[in-house]
């Protein structure tokens, strides 16, 4: 069992176990001067130590372990950085064990922060990454002040601890609506179809986002006892709410779905419209789908029906005339359905044409459908044109890492280093890293960035992509 440490002693703990593991390789003599300096306190002391000893021994693991884990401690994100890259550029590949620790020891720390939000977002990490040496801190966060932290840290731990299902079932009825969001979110999702008679319950909550949650789960876990409640969200005063219920009453797929699918057609919302589509597909009403496909005067309404009543000939038509508005993220919006709506071949031929559209934002939804076809040359082009953007840099990076094009990494490597960005952008592109599949020096980096919420994310990403 653990007990709560400071976040220096989790540190340094990760470190003896680092070296124990070290001395069974038989490489711990040479870093163990730097760990002594370390253990010590003496971060300095122990980044010379470990730069001492690599100016002789350039290949030893044991001494770049610390030359990197000195530097974090130090705060020195320039030094992580350069560390790590001539680490990996001597090994060859990632140190997925030294990445897996750093990360752990950053997470630890946001469990002992005085902020709930970087608390959550460690808690989530952790139960996301199976992060066993940390599970004992995550079960005490319990206990913590704020509901919003106890209700996630309980969720995390429902079926290892035996308090946390009763706590978790105690927080359904915090006076925290993200409390019992989050309650109902976790218990739902690991008890299933036990949860129903809390769920229903939960859709009746004072909150939109407690009712939406517990929506959203009784469609997932089809509860036929919900219909006639499900019937009733979809006159919800929230958008989101009513769009739920319709989307979760296709999946149960009971009552008269066509006239739930007409009600929802009806709405003003445009989430709700769709889902109505969902329902008239589940009703297998084509012929209504065919009638909405031909004369709603929505171009993506239209377009998404004439997928579900599977014509391609009406979606080309409807896709024309999304592609022809005036909005651009309209016409983006159909760039992302060409493929759906008129195959492959076809949907190509459009995405050609619009990677010459006025709108930036068109061009890329554009691109990456020629990215997903192979046409990665072309792709690129417009991702590349795409970073020097203030808002479309960071998606534009990821795809062209995703693609393998190196361009692509080091703009996120660079985006997530820039001081001169705000946490929210450096952050972010930390978490694109997730869709580039790749760690980059400035991601590690990143666990000493002076904002906690860009250290979390990036421990976040870190430890998912070590596993």
């Amino acid at each position: 069992m653990f007990t709560m440490e400071s976040p220096m002693r989790l540190l340094n703990r990760l470190v003896v176990g680092a070296v124990l593991a070290m001395t069974a390789a038989g490489c711990a003599n040479r870093a163990g001067r730097s760990v002594a300096l370390y253990e010590a306190g003496d971060f300095a002391g122990a980044a010379r130590a470990a730069e001492e000893g690599l100016a002789t021994h350039p290949g030893d693991d044991g001494l770049w372990q610390m030359r990197i884990r000195a530097a974090l401690a130090q705060g020195d994100a320039a030094a992580v950085a350069k560390a790590y890259a001539a680490y990996r550029s001597q090994r060859g590949d990632d140190d997925r064990e030294l990445l897996r620790d750093l990360a752990a020891a950053t997470l630890g720390q946001a469990l002992a922060s005085p902020s709930a939000k970087l608390k959550i977002s460690a808690i989530e990490a952790i139960h996301a990454a199976e992060l066993e040496v940390l599970a004992e801190q995550v079960a005490e966060r319990m206990t913590d002040d704020d509901d919003r932290v106890a209700a996630a840290a309980a969720v995390a731990v429902l079926r290892s601890y035996p308090q946390a299902p009763q706590l978790a079932s105690d927080l359904l009825r915090s006076e925290d609506p993200e409390a019992r969001r989050i309650a109902v979110d976790g218990i739902a999702k690991k008890v299933g179809k036990l949860a129903a008679a809390d769920l229903r319950k939960a859709a009746t909550d004072a909150d939109p986002r407690v009712r939406r949650t517990a929506v959203r789960w009784l469609g997932m876990i089809k509860d036929t006892d919900a219909v006639t409640l499900l019937t009733r969200r979809m006159k919800d005063p929230d958008e989101a709410v009513r769009a739920a219920a319709a989307i979760s009453l296709s999946q149960i797929g009971i009552g008269n779905l066509a006239a739930f699918g007409t009600h929802a057609l009806k709405d003003r919302g445009l989430a709700v419209r769709l889902a109505g589509i969902e329902l008239l597909e589940a009703a297998r009403r084509t012929d209504l789908l065919v009638t909405l496909a031909e004369t709603d005067p929505d171009p993506m309404v239209a377009t998404e029906a004439a997928i579900a009543a599977k014509r391609p000939d009406l979606a080309g038509r409807a896709l024309e005339r999304a592609l022809a508005d005036e909005r651009w993220t309209i016409r983006a919006g159909a760039a992302n359905l060409v493929v759906r709506a008129v195959g492959k071949e076809q949907g190509v031929a459009i995405a050609r044409r619009l990677v010459t559209d006025k709108e930036l934002g068109v061009r890329l939804a554009a691109a990456r459908v020629l990215s997903h076809a192979g046409d990665k040359a072309a792709a690129a082009q417009v991702f590349a044109e795409a970073l020097t953007t203030e808002d479309f840099a960071i998606q534009a990076a990821t795809d062209l890492a995703a693609q393998g094009d190196p361009r692509g990494l080091e703009a996120l490597d660079a985006a997530v280093r820039d001081q001169q960005r705000g946490a929210d952008v450096r952050a972010a592109a930390a978490s694109a890293h997730r869709g580039a599949h790749r760690v980059t020096p400035g991601l590690v980096a990143a666990l000493a960035d002076p904002s906690g919420v860009v250290r979390v994310e990036a421990a976040a990403v870190l430890v998912m992509l070590a596993k």
